[in-house]
């Protein structure tokens, strides 16, 4: 039974590290907000009912945005990641269209990404985490102070947050059929929803300030 719980347990079995959990829960909020936006029904794209797998269409493509670099902490090589990661979640049985999905985030795999669960998860991932970085060098640390603009702003700055590739959000909104302002508007509004999760409430600033 594949379920979101599952799917977290799956998560801090192989990660530990906070800031990548956040990534997931950053990742599967965005997901969960897209799959109202793209999803397609209540098929998956292999032609399974999303009644077969038990799962909701939001709910597939929530756990898809949770796990998705579940290897990562322990195989951070581009020759494991997400290499082992596959291996592993057909060791434990996972259907298909979760673990091809998760295989088509990189693009060094060669998987195409065909579906729009999968071109929603590319065009997230890096994303979610530049808008992360953005929010927490905001003086409240808050969701609440970030807008497209200020992201476009800082993905013209080279230095900063410089891990992230902005070719992939570039390139994974055009893929979508989006504008980019409107879908970094649209993934930092879905995580808006779960900012006290991600600690980009503002209260992360309250704590350090002086009394």
């Amino acid at each position: 039974m594949i379920d979101r719980e599952t799917a977290w347990c799956l998560l801090t079995e192989f990660t530990q590290s906070e800031s990548l959990r956040k990534h997931a829960l950053a990742v599967e909020a965005c997901m969960r907000a897209c799959s109202h936006k793209l999803g397609t029904g209540n098929s998956d794209s292999s032609g399974l009912g999303l009644s077969e797998l038990g799962l909701s269409q939001e709910d597939l493509w929530g756990i898809v945005g949770l796990i998705h670099d579940f290897d990562y902490e322990k195989y951070p090589s581009l020759e494991d990641h997400p290499y082992k990661g596959n291996e592993i979640l057909k060791e434990r049985g996972w259907p298909e269209v979760i673990t091809r999905a998760v295989m088509s985030h990189a693009e060094y795999t060669g998987v195409a990404r065909d579906t729009p669960m999968e071109k929603a998860l590319f065009a997230c991932d890096e994303l979610a985490g530049f808008i992360t970085a953005v929010a927490l060098i905001k003086p409240g640390k808050s969701l609440a102070e970030v807008d497209a603009k200020s992201v476009r702003k800082r993905m013209k700055d080279k230095a900063f947050a410089r891990k992230v590739n902005r070719d992939d959000i570039v390139n994974g909104a055009a893929a979508l059929g989006v504008d980019l302002d409107e879908h970094i508007a649209f993934c930092i509004e879905a995580l808006q929803g779960i900012a006290g999760r991600l600690g980009l409430d503002g209260s992360a600033a309250k704590a350090v300030s002086p009394p």
